[in-house]
């Protein structure tokens, strides 16, 4: 009598990565659980699910995309979901890099906005260091008018998500539609900086989908489609931002590949620019310094030249910051440099991209602490202060705490607990992962001080803080 079971065929692919790592299939459970720990997933496998998967067996997302990434770095090259034998089949669309014949940059928005929704974290895979070998510098972008295929049987037109809708009368898609897509994102810009990205994220991505994904679908002239990509490009940008504000470092990965696409679609340097410095920002943050420095140049070089002094200081001072990462002295001409370029610059409050001296006196603090100097970084972030606008709340915040955490640091810890209460004062106000990480590790780095009375009143503050504020948002991705 024949089994009912469904006979499964070995994973090859994956028995031979194992042995080309050198690892164990204990060792790689234990990598996975690693990753799936730094973005918010509690995993438990053990070399019996490993040996289930080489048997032939698929775990679920996004369990694929982190055997991917541990293997990639533990191999130093990239390695594809599918190349793993868990994931899609060879020929499946495998984001950003992918040869010809693969989705257009529209086409991968509408996918990454289907993935990154509140309720479906998981989808949004893992964030990937593979994912950053990207081939866009300034030679693949095109220089010129857009030429794009236009008319109504050349517009993509996919099955609508339930819900999405333009709030624009039908017909051709117009300088009307750039125009109302500009006005929201200076709005969402400005109610981020505010509030912090709790309140934004997923309204942000709903407008995306519901409103400018269909207009990108539609027929427009040439010229009205390359300013709709670029003014999407930004949102896709910002969109990004506050995923990685809320810790959902998948899904922010994405978004910024995204943006770069788009971007690239519409031949847009600066937004192409923006998008790879924004990888750089998350790189750095999640400790990966060799990709942020390599990240940080190819935004430079696609973009620098191409934006007015105050966006030219936003790339400076991000390349100075992710060469300090990395111990490499040129990190002071760039700082040099960005210093330039703000004293000639008119104005530097844009949606995206604004740099003032407060921004560059946080990343000055930024390259002190890599170089071990905790005395200038803390001043450096009190000037940071001392320019930043009140309105920017959640950068005020994080600065508090930073500039905290290096007082304690020097040994100044009174100081330091002072700090921490005016870091506590912002902090009801502002909905941020980000913010709630500083507070978490407030409280670990106050705690070994907590027999005095100082520390012990800041603690007790923290704890009804606790008890006063709501759960916001859900795991970290």
């Amino acid at each position: 009598m024949r089994s009912g079971r469904t006979r499964r065929t070995p994973n090859q692919a994956l028995r031979l990565l194992l042995a080309e790592a050198g690892w164990s299939g204990a060792q790689l459970a234990r990598e996975v659980n690693a990753l799936g720990a730094v973005q918010g997933t509690a995993l438990h496998y053990d070399r019996t699910a490993v040996a289930h998967w080489v048997a032939g067996s698929r775990p679920r997302r996004p369990v694929p995309a982190l055997v991917a990434e541990a293997l990639s770095r533990r191999l130093g090259r990239p390695v594809r979901e599918q190349d793993t034998g868990l994931g899609p089949a060879v020929g499946a669309a495998h984001g950003p890099g992918a040869p010809a014949g693969e989705p257009s940059a529209v086409e991968r928005l509408d996918e990454v906005l289907r993935t990154t929704g509140r309720r479906r974290v998981a989808l949004a895979g893992a964030y990937s260091l593979a994912a950053l070998a990207i081939p866009y510098g300034p030679s693949a972008i095109p220089h010129g008018p857009l030429t794009v295929p236009h008319g109504p049987a050349a517009i993509h037109r996919g099955p609508p998500e339930p819900g999405r809708r333009s709030p624009l009368p039908p017909g051709r898609v117009g300088m009307a539609h750039v125009a109302a897509a500009h006005e929201l994102l200076a709005l969402f810009s400005r109610g981020d900086a505010v509030l912090g990205a709790g309140p934004v994220y997923e309204p942000l991505r709903q407008y995306l989908s519901a409103s400018v994904l269909p207009w990108l679908q539609r027929d427009m002239k040439p010229a009205v489609r390359r300013e709709l990509l670029t003014v999407a490009s930004r949102l896709t940008y910002l969109c990004a931002f506050t995923h990685f504000d809320m810790n959902r470092h998948a899904a922010a990965q994405r978004l910024y590949l995204t943006s770069v696409e788009l971007a690239r679609e519409a031949g847009d340097r600066v937004g192409c620019g923006l998008a790879l410095r924004g990888l750089s920002v998350q790189a750095h943050a999640l400790g990966h310094f060799a990709e942020a420095h390599h990240l940080a140049e190819r935004a430079a070089e696609t973009a620098l030249h191409q934006v007015p002094p105050h966006q030219q200081a936003f790339f400076h001072g991000q390349l100075a910051v992710a060469l300090a990462g990395r111990g490499d002295p040129r990190h002071a001409r760039h700082l040099a440099a960005a210093e330039r370029c703000l004293e000639r610059s008119q104005n530097g409050d844009t949606p995206v991209g604004a740099f003032h001296p407060g921004s560059l006196a946080l990343q000055r603090a930024a390259v002190a602490t890599s170089r071990g100097d905790r005395h200038a970084a803390a001043r450096a972030l009190d000037l940071s202060l001392r320019h930043r606008p009140a309105d920017e709340r959640r950068s005020r915040a994080l600065s508090l705490a930073e500039l905290a955490e290096t007082q304690l640091a020097i040994g100044h810890l009174e100081q330091a607990c002072r700090t921490w209460h005016e870091f506590l004062d912002l902090y009801p106000r502002v909905d941020s992962a980000r913010a709630d990480d500083r507070v978490r590790l407030l409280t670990a780095k106050a705690r070994p001080y907590s027999a005095n009375p100082v520390v012990t009143a800041l603690l007790g503050r923290v704890r009804e803080m606790h008890r006063r504020r709501p759960a916001s948002h859900g795991p970290a991705t």
